[in-house]
C-alpha cells in the first residue's frame, strides 16, 4: 500500500527539480491539462481467482487510482516468469523491497486521464502463461501506477499469486484458527456496573461485530470465550442494574445477543478462558497464584452454565501469547493441559547439545510442541504463526487492504506446503508425494495477537472461506492439534523484558492483594461461608487492564467501598466504659447488622498499660469463637487490672475471623479506671472516725444522767412534777 508521506515527499522533489518544472510546462501545452499527483491511494479491489488453477484462464485485476483530477497516468504490472518464491523469508523481503526484485514489467493500462473527481477505476486481465507460471508455487505480482509523461512512480502495491494447477499433487497442511471473544470487565462488585459501554458495544460496536463473525464462520474455528463477559451480559439482561449510583432497567438487547451467541457457537469448538482472562504471568510473579488457579476453575464452570453445554477450560491463552516457566507450572497444576502461544516464544533451537550450531529449519515447524512442567503430564504448546496471526489481526479498513491480506494469507499457507518441494527437481513428483505421505501432516495455527480483537466480519468470513477452498489446506479444530513424533528441536520459553514490562504493575497488584485478604475475611466471618467478592477480585486481575491503570484503579476503588460497607455492618460499640477497684471487668459489645449469623473472635489489648492492664497471657485477651445472630448484639466481659491509682485509659478491640484474620479496623474504647489506694482509704478513715465519735458521745451522756437525777426516784416520792412547788425538768432526746 502506498505511504502517503513518501508520495508527498516525491511530489515535492518533482516540483523542485528541472524534470518537475518541465512537467509543469508540458501541462500547459495543448492536449495536457495537469501533471498526475501522487496516487493516494492506489488500491486493488479484487483479484480473481484468488488461487490460480488453470494455466490459460485469465486472471482479472481491478482497482482504483486516485490523484489530481484530469492528470494522466498509466498502470503496469511487475512479475518474475518461471521463478516462484523459494521461501517465506524471500516473500517477506519482497514486500519490504529488500533483496528481491521482479525481473519483468508490462503496461496494462496505457496513458489515461483521471476523471474530475481524481479517480481512475481500472481492470485488466493476464494469463498464467503470460506471467510465466511454469510450475506450482507462489509468484510475485506488483501493480504500479506511473505519471504517464514523466515516468515517475506514483504508487505501487505488491501482492502474491498462488499457482496450483488442477491435478497437481501437493502436500496438505492442517489449519487451526483460534478467535477470542473477550472484553474488559464492566462491573466492579457484582452489583455495580461502572459504565454503559456494554450496551453500546452489543448494539452496534465491537461485540456486535464479534457475534456477526461467530455467526458467519464455519465449524472449523475454535472460539475462546471469556466467562466474565457472558456473566456481565447476563447481568445486563436479567434485571435492573446499578450504574455508578443510577438505577437502570434491564437491557433486552443483551438477552438477544446472548441467545444469538448460544446459537452461533452451538456447532463450534468452544474453550473457556480463565474467568476475566487474567494476566496469569503477572499474578504468579506477584504472589497471587491462588487467584490464577481459581480463575481457571471458575471459568469453565460458568461458561458451561451460561452456554448450556459442557465447556472445557483446559487450554489457556495468555495475554500477548507469551508466558514464562513459573506461570506454565501454575497453569499445569490448575488442570490446564495445553497453552496457546506465539511461535516466537518457543523458537527452534540454534545450538546442539554439544554446542555446535544448528542450521535454521528448512520448513516452517509444526504448530505443536511438548512443554515439560512440574506436573506429571507435560503440556502441549500450541504455537500460532506470527505472520498469519498478524494478517488475521490486521486493520483492513483501508480500501483494498482486505484483498491484499487475503492474498497474502493464502500465499503464506501455500508456501508452508510448498516447503516440502523436492530441491533437486523443483517439482511435486511421485517421489516427493511418496515422501510426503510418510511424513505426518503439519499443522499451522493462526490467532489474533490481541484478545481485545475488533474483527471485520466480512473480511474474516471471506478469508476463512477462501482458506477452506484452498487445495493445500484442511481446517481443523484446535483441540485436535497434537505434537508430532519428530518435531523440530526447540529452545526454552522466551519471555523478554518487554513482556515483563507489559504486565500489570506491582503497585496495582499489591492493591488487589490487600482487597483479596479483606474479601476473604468477609467470606469467612459468616457462619455459612459466602464468598461475595470472589468474582469481583478476579475481574480486577484481567489482562485487559494492561496499559489502562487509571480505569483499573477506579474499579478497585469501587470494590474496596463495597467490601468496607459489609465489614462496617459488624461493629464494636465505642461507648466509654468505667471500672472501679484494682480488678474488674470491662463490657465490650459487638453488633451484627448483617442478614447472616457470624462466627467471630474478639481480641482486646490495652493502649495504656501503665494505668490499665488486660488480665490475659501477654496482656492480650482473646475470646473463643463467638456466634452472633443476624441483627443482634453480643456482650463480652474483659478482665482488667487497674494500676497506679488508674485514671483515663483506653483499650483496643480487634475483631478476628475464626481463622484469626483481622476483620475490619481496630476500635479504641475509652475506660475510666479508679483504684483503692487513695480515695478509698480517706473514705474508710472518715467513716471510722465518725463512728468512734458517736460511741464516745453516747457513753458520756449516759454518765451525765446518773450524776444529775431529775426524777426523785431515791426518796420514793415520785417525779418532781408531782410534788407541790416543784419545777418541771427540761426534756432532752438522747443521741
Amino acid at each position: 500500500m502506498i505511504r502517503k508521506a513518501a508520495l508527498l515527499t516525491l511530489l515535492t522533489a518533482l516540483l523542485a527539480s528541472p524534470a518537475g518544472m518541465a512537467g509543469a510546462a508540458v501541462a500547459a501545452s495543448p492536449g495536457r491539462v495537469a501533471v498526475a499527483a501522487p496516487a493516494d491511494p492506489l488500491y486493488l479491489s479484487e483479484i480473481t481467482p484468488e488461487v490460480v488453477r488453470d494455466p490459460v484462464a485469465p486472471i482479472k485485476v481491478t482497482g482504483t487510482v486516485s490523484g489530481t483530477p484530469s492528470a494522466t497516468v498509466k498502470v503496469r504490472i511487475h512479475y518474475s516468469p518461471g521463478r516462484p518464491f523459494a521461501s517465506r523469508t524471500e516473500m517477506a523481503n519482497y514486500l519490504a523491497e529488500q533483496g528481491y526484485v521482479t525481473s519483468r514489467w508490462s503496461t496494462k493500462v496505457q496513458a489515461t486521464s483521471l476523471d474530475r473527481s481524481g479517480k481512475l477505476p481500472f481492470e485488466f486481465t493476464v494469463t498464467p502463461q503470460e506471467l510465466g507460471m511454469s510450475r506450482p508455487g507462489v509468484y510475485p505480482l506488483a501493480i504500479e501506477v506511473l505519471d504517464a509523461f514523466t515516468g515517475q512512480r506514483l504508487g505501487i502495491e505488491r501482492t502474491f499469486l498462488t499457482y496450483v494447477p488442477k491435478g497437481e499433487q501437493i502436500p496438505k497442511i492442517k489449519l487451526a484458527v483460534a478467535l477470542p471473544l473477550v472484553d474488559r470487565p464492566h462491573r466492579a462488585d457484582d452489583a455495580t456496573f461502572m459504565d454503559d459501554d456494554l450496551t453500546t458495544s452489543i448494539a452496534s460496536g465491537r461485540l456486535a461485530s464479534l457475534l456477526q463473525t461467530a455467526q458467519d464462520t464455519g465449524a472449523g474455528v475454535t472460539w475462546f470465550v471469556d466467562p466474565a463477559l457472558l456473566d456481565d451480559v447476563r447481568a445486563l439482561s436479567s434485571g435492573p442494574r446499578n450504574v455508578r449510583g443510577t438505577r437502570k432497567d434491564a437491557d433486552p438487547a443483551a438477552g438477544q445477543w446472548l441467545n444469538g451467541l448460544r446459537s452461533a457457537l452451538a456447532d463450534k469448538t468452544v474453550v473457556a478462558t480463565p474467568y476475566a482472562d487474567p494476566d496469569v504471568t503477572a499474578l504468579v510473579h506477584h504472589g497471587l497464584d491462588k487467584e490464577a488457579a481459581a480463575s481457571v476453575q471458575r471459568g469453565a464452570a460458568l461458561a458451561s452454565e451460561v452456554l448450556g453445554r459442557e465447556i472445557r477450560g483446559t487450554t489457556a491463552w495468555p495475554a500477548g501469547g507469551a508466558i514464562d516457566r513459573d506461570a506454565v507450572d501454575e497453569l499445569a497444576m490448575a488442570g490446564v493441559t495445553s497453552v496457546l502461544l506465539s511461535a516466537d516464544t518457543l523458537p527452534p533451537r540454534t545450538t546442539a547439545q554439544n554446542g555446535q550450531p544448528l542450521a535454521p529449519p528448512a520448513q516452517t515447524p509444526d504448530g505443536a510442541a511438548r512443554l515439560d512442567t512440574v506436573a506429571e503430564t507435560p503440556l502441549t504448546a500450541l504455537l500460532a504463526d506470527p505472520t498469519l496471526s498478524g494478517i488475521l489481526d490486521g486493520d483492513v479498513s483501508a480500501p483494498g487492504a482486505a484483498t491484499l491480506a487475503r492474498q497474502r494469507f493464502l500465499a503464506e499457507t501455500a508456501m508452508i506446503a510448498f516447503e516440502q518441494q523436492s530441491p533437486q527437481t523443483g517439482q511435486f513428483g511421485q517421489n516427493t508425494q511418496s515422501r510426503a505421505a510418510k511424513t505426518a501432516t503439519r499443522t499451522v495455527i493462526a490467532a489474533p495477537e490481541s484478545h481485545l480483537w475488533t474483527p471485520d466480519p466480512a473480511f474474516v468470513a471471506g478469508l476463512l472461506q477462501a482458506a477452506s477452498r484452498a487445495p493445500w489446506l484442511r481446517m481443523t479444530p484446535l483441540d485436535s492439534v497434537k505434537p508430532g513424533r519428530a518435531g523440530v528441536p526447540r529452545a526454552d520459553l522466551t519471555y523478554t523484558d518487554h513482556d515483563r514490562q507489559a504486565e500489570l504493575s506491582r503497585s496495582y497488584l499489591a492493591t488487589v492483594r490487600k482487597l483479596e485478604r479483606k474479601a476473604d475475611a468477609v467470606a469467612t466471618v459468616t457462619e455459612e461461608h459466602t464468598d461475595v467478592f470472589h468474582t469481583a477480585i478476579l475481574r480486577l486481575t484481567s489482562a485487559s487492564w494492561r496499559g489502562d491503570g487509571k480505569r483499573a484503579l477506579t474499579f478497585a476503588g469501587q470494590v474496596q467501598k463495597a467490601i468496607d460497607d459489609l465489614i462496617d455492618d459488624v461493629s464494636v460499640l465505642d461507648t466509654p466504659r468505667a471500672v472501679a477497684g484494682s480488678n474488674g471487668q470491662i463490657p465490650v459489645s459487638v453488633a451484627n447488622n448483617l442478614d447472616k449469623n457470624i462466627l467471630i473472635k474478639i481480641r482486646v489489648t490495652s493502649a495504656s498499660k501503665s494505668r490499665l492492664a488486660i488480665a490475659g497471657p501477654g496482656g492480650v485477651y482473646v475470646t473463643p469463637t463467638t456466634r452472633i445472630l443476624a441483627g443482634r448484639s453480643q456482650l463480652v466481659n474483659v478482665p482488667v487490672i487497674v494500676r497506679n491509682e488508674g485514671g483515663e485509659a483506653s483499650i483496643t478491640v480487634q475483631l478476628l475471623t475464626d481463622a484469626d484474620e483481622k476483620y475490619g479496623a481496630p476500635v479504641r474504647v475509652v475506660v475510666r479506671a479508679t483504684g483503692y489506694t487513695g480515695i478509698a482509704l480517706v473514705i474508710v478513715g472518715a467513716a471510722v472516725a465518725i463512728m468512734l465519735a458517736a460511741v464516745v458521745m453516747r457513753i458520756l451522756r449516759r454518765r451525765s444522767r446518773k450524776a444529775f437525777p431529775f426524777d426523785g426516784s431515791q426518796d420514793g416520792q415520785g417525779p418532781p412534777s408531782d410534788r407541790p412547788g416543784a419545777v418541771p425538768a427540761e426534756r432532752t432526746q438522747s443521741p
